[in-house]
C-alpha cells in the first residue's frame, strides 16, 4: 500500500468536524473542566492538608529536621557531616535535665545550645537580637518570658532555676535575643545558651548518658537528607556508618528516629491510605469517563454516515480515530487550563476550613501552587479522556460504508423480535423501548446519576457513625476531671504532683456540683511471686513475664505494680470486663482488704489485649504496698485501664490493680497521693464551671488544671465536620457532572430522533403525546437511579462501611434517608429535562424534520 502524506488533510478534516459539532463540544469542554475540577481539588486538598498537617505536626515535634540521632556523645558532628547520605547537620546540647522555675509549671522549658543550623531547623527566628555569644547570654521565646514575667527587651536580666546531673543550681542570665513562637507548636519553652557557656562548665555537661541515664551534656543531631525517600533506612545506615548498633541490648546502641512530622515517609507503607487515595482517583475518572465516553459515542453515531462517507473515499480505521482523537485532545486544551485554575482555588479554599476544623485550630495554613498539583491533575484529565475516546474512535473505525447508511442507535445486543400484540403503541411501552435500543448508554447514565447519591448516602452513613459516646469515653470519664498540672503532662511521679484539697473543696462549692471522686494511686508496689516464679530471662536476657512481655521487677525479680484506689463515683464508672458486676457486692467485698480488680490493657478499639492479662478470676496473689505489709488477695473482677480517666497516663507497669478507698487503705496505699478528682456538673451550669474552673487554675492555684467534656465535644464536632465537608464536596461535584451527562444524552437523543418524530406524527401522533413519552423516557431514568442507589447503596452500606470504613469512635448505623431525600428531586429533573429539551427543539414542521439528514 503506497503511503501518503495526508496528515494535514486528516487535521483538517478533523477540524472542520470539530466546527459544525458545537452543541457537543461546549458539553464536552465542561465535561472535561468538571473532571479536570475535581481531581485538580483532590490534589489541592491533599497537598495542602498534608503540607499544613506536616508544617504544624513540626511545629509540634520541635524541628523539621529528617531525624534525629539522641542522647549522642559529642563528637559525631564532623563525621556526620561527612556522610554522603546527609545534606547537613545541625548541632544541640542537653544544658539541663530539668529547668525547675514554678512559673514554668504548665508549659516546661528545655535549655540547650543549638548551632546556627539546629536552631533554624528548630524554628528559631528571632524577632529581635541575635543568638548567644558571651557565657552569660541568652536567647528565649516571649512565652517563657512573659510566664517569667520577664520584658521582651534585650539586656533583660533572666535568672533560671535548673537541674544538671541532680544538682539544682540558680544561675543569671542576660537576654541577647528573643523570638515568636507559633500558636500550633508544642506547649514547651526554650532557653539557649551560648557554646561560651558549655565551655564554662565543660565538666558539668560531661557526657554520662550511658552511665547515669542524665540527659545534660549529652548531644542530639538534627540531621536533613538530600530527599524524604525511605528515610528510616537511612538514618539505621548513617548510625551504622558511625560505628554504632541500633539494638538496645547492645553496649554501643545509639537511639535515633525519623521526624514522624513527615507524611510522606509513612504515607506509602499504610495499605489502608494507599487505597482510599486510590479508590477516589478511580471514582474520579469512573465519572469523567461515564460522561465523556457518553459525549463522545452519541456524537459518532450522529455523524456515523458521515464516517462511512470518509470510508468510501478511502481514509482508514486509523486515521478516523485520529481525527475523534485529535478532537478528544483540542477539547481538553479548553477544558482541562480553566478546571485547573477552579480546582485549585476551591481546594485552596477548602483547606483552611479542614484545618480550622482540625486539632491545629490556630496553626499554620500552606496550600502552595505546587506543580505536581497541576501536572498530576492534568495528566489524570488526559487519561480520563484518552480511555472515554477510545472506544467510540473504535466503533467509527470498524463501520463499514454501506452499514454507516443504515446504522441506527441500537446496542449489537439488541435483538429485534416479532410481537402480537394489540397495546405496542402505548406511550409507556414504547419510551420503554426507546431506552432499550442502546443499553450500554442508558446503564451509564444511570451509574452517573447514582455515584454521586451512593458517595452522598456513604458520607453521611459513615458522619451518622460517629458515636459521642464512644469517643468521649475514651478522653472523659465525668463531666469534668481535675488534678495536678503534671499530671495532665504525664508526669504525676510522687505525691507531691496530687491534687490539692482546697482545690477539691471550692469545686464542690460551685452552683451545679452534682457528685465527685478522688482517685488515689501509689506506684512501686511489688507482686510476690510463687516458686516457681513466671518471670524469667528470656533467650535475649531481658526479664519477661509468662506472656513473653518485658517486666519491671525489684532486686527480689518480684514485678512492680501500681494500685489505685477510687471513691465511689470513679468506681462505679468502670467497665467490667469479667467477675463480680453486682456494685453493691463488688464494693463490699472490695472494703475488706481481701480482693482487688485487675486492670486490663487495650488497644485503640477498646478491644482487651488478651497476652498482658496476667490472672484469672478467683486467683489469688501476694501483694506488698511501699511501707506496707504482704498481704495475700484474691481476683474478683477485671476491668479496661482507660488511659484517660482512671490511670497514670504514662506506661508505668503490666501489673495493675483497683479497689476501693477502704480496701486500698487496708492494702496499705498511700492516702496522701491523691492522683485526681472528676465529678459531675448539672448541664446547664455547665460553661458557668468550666470559666470557674479556668479562672481558679489561672490566678488561685496555677499548679493545677482539668479537662472538660465541652473540650472533647468540640474536637469531635470539628472531625465530624470535617469528613461531612469534604464529602459533600466531592458528591456535590459528581452529583453535576451525572445530571450534566443525563442532559447531554436527553438533547442528543432528541435531536437524532427529529426522523422518526416527524414519522410518528404523520401518523398522528400529537405533539404533546410525544413530549408524554420523551417525559417517560426521563421518568425510567429516574426510576432506573432509585433502583440502582437504593440496591448498590445499601450493598454499599453494609459491607463496605459496616466491615471496613470504621474508625475507634465510630459504631455503625444503617442509613437510607439521605437517598430518599435525594431521589425526589432526580424524578423532578428525570421528567423537567426531556421536557424544556422536546420543547426547545421541536419548532420544526414534519416536511423539514423528515428532510434534515
Amino acid at each position: 500500500m503506497l503511503k501518503v502524506k495526508n496528515k494535514k488533510c486528516i487535521n483538517r478534516l478533523s477540524d472542520k468536524a470539530f466546527q459544525a459539532n458545537k452543541t457537543r463540544n461546549f458539553i464536552a469542554v465542561i465535561a472535561i473542566a468538571l473532571t479536570t475540577i475535581l481531581f485538580t481539588t483532590l490534589f489541592t486538598i491533599g497537598s495542602g492538608a498534608i503540607e499544613s498537617f506536616q508544617s504544624n505536626t513540626m511545629l509540634q515535634a520541635g524541628s523539621m529536621s529528617h531525624g534525629t540521632i539522641k542522647f549522642a556523645p559529642q563528637d559525631l558532628l564532623e563525621k556526620l557531616k561527612a556522610d554522603p547520605l546527609i545534606e547537613e547537620a545541625g548541632y544541640r546540647q542537653v544544658l539541663a535535665d530539668s529547668v525547675d522555675n514554678p512559673e514554668f509549671l504548665k508549659r516546661r522549658v528545655e535549655m540547650y545550645y543549638e548551632d546556627p543550623t539546629a536552631a533554624r531547623l528548630g524554628f528559631i527566628s528571632l524577632k529581635e537580637g541575635k543568638l548567644p555569644e558571651a557565657e552569660n547570654e541568652i536567647a528565649m521565646d516571649t512565652e517563657s518570658l512573659r510566664l517569667l514575667g520577664v520584658p521582651a527587651k534585650l539586656g533583660e536580666k533572666v535568672t533560671l532555676l535548673i537541674t544538671v546531673k541532680g544538682e539544682q543550681v540558680e544561675r543569671e542570665f542576660v537576654l541577647s535575643g528573643y523570638w515568636e513562637p507559633e500558636k500550633s507548636a508544642m506547649n514547651v519553652g526554650f532557653a539557649l545558651c551560648s557554646k561560651a557557656y558549655t565551655d564554662k562548665y565543660v565538666e558539668e555537661l560531661a557526657y554520662t548518658y550511658k552511665e547515669n541515664w542524665y540527659m545534660s551534656g549529652s548531644v542530639m543531631y538534627e540531621i536533613m537528607f538530600k530527599n524524604t525517600s525511605n528515610m528510616t533506612e537511612k538514618l539505621q545506615t548513617v548510625v551504622e556508618n558511625l560505628g554504632y548498633s541500633l539494638d538496645e541490648k547492645d553496649d554501643n546502641y545509639l537511639g535515633c528516629n525519623v521526624n514522624w512530622a513527615y507524611m510522606s515517609n509513612n504515607i506509602g507503607q499504610d495499605p489502608t491510605t494507599v487505597l482510599a487515595i486510590a479508590a477516589a482517583l478511580g471514582l474520579i475518572i469512573l465519572t469523567g469517563y461515564l460522561i465523556i465516553y457518553n459525549i463522545f459515542q452519541i456524537s459518532v453515531i450522529r455523524d456515523i454516515r458521515f464516517y462511512g462517507l470518509l470510508k468510501t473515499i478511502g481514509t482508514t480505521g486509523r486515521q478516523i480515530r485520529s481525527i475523534i482523537n485529535r478532537q478528544g485532545m483540542r477539547l481538553s486544551v479548553y477544558g482541562i487550563p480553566a478546571g485547573l485554575v477552579i480546582g485549585f482555588f476551591i481546594g485552596k479554599g477548602i483547606v483552611p476550613l479542614i484545618i480550622d476544623m482540625s486539632s491545629y485550630q490556630e496553626g499554620v495554613v500552606n496550600t502552595s501552587l505546587n506543580p505536581f498539583i497541576f501536572i498530576g491533575a492534568a495528566l489524570f484529565s488526559l487519561f480520563t479522556v484518552y480511555i472515554s475516546t477510545r472506544k467510540p474512535g473504535k466503533i467509527a473505525a470498524s463501520i463499514s460504508p454501506v452499514e454507516a447508511v443504515k446504522y441506527t442507535d441500537i446496542s449489537a445486543d439488541v435483538k429485534k423480535k416479532r410481537k402480537k400484540s394489540t397495546d405496542g403503541g402505548k406511550l409507556y411501552k414504547m419510551a420503554l423501548s426507546n431506552l432499550g435500543r442502546n443499553r450500554k448508554r442508558t446503564v451509564l447514565v444511570i451509574i452517573s446519576l447514582s455515584l454521586s447519591i451512593i458517595l452522598l448516602n456513604s458520607v453521611v452513613t459513615l458522619t451518622e457513625s460517629f458515636d459521642l459516646d464512644k469517643y468521649l469515653a475514651t478522653f472523659v470519664d465525668t463531666d469534668f476531671l481535675t488534678a495536678n498540672a503534671r499530671y495532665f503532662n504525664n508526669e504525676y511521679h510522687s505525691p507531691d504532683e496530687r491534687i490539692s484539697e482546697s482545690f477539691i473543696s471550692e469545686i464542690e462549692k460551685q452552683p451545679g456540683f452534682e457528685e465527685g471522686g478522688r482517685i488515689f494511686i501509689s506506684l512501686n508496689g511489688t507482686v510476690i511471686m510463687p516458686d516457681p516464679s513466671p518471670i524469667h530471662y528470656d533467650e535475649d536476657g531481658i526479664i519477661v513475664d509468662k506472656n513473653e512481655n518485658y517486666v519491671n521487677v525489684d532486686e527480689n525479680m518480684n514485678p512492680y505494680c501500681t494500685m489505685y484506689g477510687l471513691e465511689e463515683l470513679p468506681l462505679s464508672r468502670n467497665e467490667i470486663v469479667a467477675g463480680e458486676k453486682d456494685p453493691q457486692v463488688l464494693k463490699e467485698k472490695l472494703d475488706t482488704g481481701n480482693y482487688i480488680i485487675e486492670g486490663l490493657e487495650t488497644d485503640d478499639y477498646k478491644n482487651v489485649r488478651e497476652d498482658r492479662i496476667q490472672y484469672s478470676i478467683g486467683d489469688k496473689l501476694k501483694l506488698r504496698m511501699p511501707g506496707g505489709e504482704e498481704k495475700e488477695v484474691e481476683v474478683i473482677a477485671q476491668i479496661k485501664i482507660e488511659y484517660y480517666t482512671n490511670s497514670v497516663r504514662y506506661s508505668s507497669d503490666n501489673y495493675v490493680f483497683y479497689t476501693s478507698i477502704a480496701g486500698y487503705e487496708k492494702l496499705g496505699g498511700n492516702m496522701d497521693s491523691v492522683m485526681s478528682y472528676g465529678f459531675q456538673c448539672e448541664d446547664s451550669r455547665e460553661v458557668e464551671m468550666q470559666q470557674f474552673l479556668q479562672d481558679y487554675t489561672d490566678n488561685i492555684e496555677p499548679q493545677m488544671s482539668f479537662e472538660s467534656k465541652v473540650k472533647y465535644v468540640k474536637n469531635f464536632e470539628n472531625l465530624k465536620g470535617t469528613f461531612t465537608m469534604v464529602g459533600s464536596v466531592l458528591a456535590l461535584i459528581i452529583g453535576i457532572i451525572g445530571i450534566l451527562n443525563f442532559v447531554n444524552a436527553c438533547i442528543t437523543s432528541i435531536i437524532t430522533r427529529k426522523k422518526e418524530f416527524a414519522a410518528l406524527k404523520a401518523i398522528g401522533m400529537t405533539e404533546r403525546q410525544i413530549r408524554r413519552m420523551v417525559c417517560m423516557e426521563g421518568g425510567y431514568y429516574a426510576a432506573g437511579v432509585i433502583l440502582f442507589s437504593l440496591v448498590l447503596g445499601t450493598l454499599f452500606s453494609y459491607v463496605v462501611i459496616g466491615n471496613f470504613v470504621i474508625f475507634w469512635f465510630t459504631s455503625y448505623r444503617f442509613i437510607i434517608w439521605p437517598m430518599l431525600m435525594v431521589l425526589p428531586f432526580m424524578v423532578v429533573i428525570g421528567v423537567v429535562v426531556p421536557y424544556i429539551t422536546i420543547k426547545v427543539t421541536d419548532k420544526e414542521s414534519v416536511v423539514e424534520m423528515l428532510r434534515e439528514e
